[in-house]
């Protein structure tokens, strides 16, 4: 259960991340709220692409046996950019849009601790059955 929990959301970071560095212009209109934070920046949409897709790629190598180091590893960036949002939240206070609510809400927040929490585990459980 644990690897399908890792791959995933892998998955989605490595869509999300190539679809940034494809068509930049269309994942910055696409989000509710992204065009609301700022001009939007070639390079700074690139760099966060990059980011979900090295995070994806630890995600999805993660899951294997063995390999939690890896998880661990692609669950820290999206569990940092979910504590960026929450602490935009706090404040400038809670998003009133719905889409808004949505995609960051569970596009950002869910899905980053999420993948944190499996991983984490993950990564304590190899840890007992390595000292067992």
């Amino acid at each position: 259960m644990a690897q399908i929990l890792l791959v995933l959301p892998g998955i989605a970071h490595l869509g999300t991340g190539g679809w940034m560095l494809v068509a930049p212009d269309a994942w910055y209109a696409a989000p509710p709220g992204v065009a609301g934070t700022g001009s939007f920046d070639h390079h700074f949409v690139a760099d966060i692409g990059l980011a979900f897709v090295a995070s994806g790629a630890g995600l999805v190598i993660g899951a294997r046996k063995g390999a939690s180091a890896f998880a661990i590893a692609g669950a820290a960036w999206p569990a940092l950019h979910a504590l960026l949002h929450v602490g935009g939240w706090l404040q400038h206070g809670f998003p009133q849009q719905t889409d808004v609510v949505l995609s960051e809400g569970l596009g950002v927040v869910f899905v980053g601790a999420l993948g944190a929490a499996i991983a984490w585990r993950r990564a304590l459980r190899e840890t007992e059955e390595m000292h067992a």
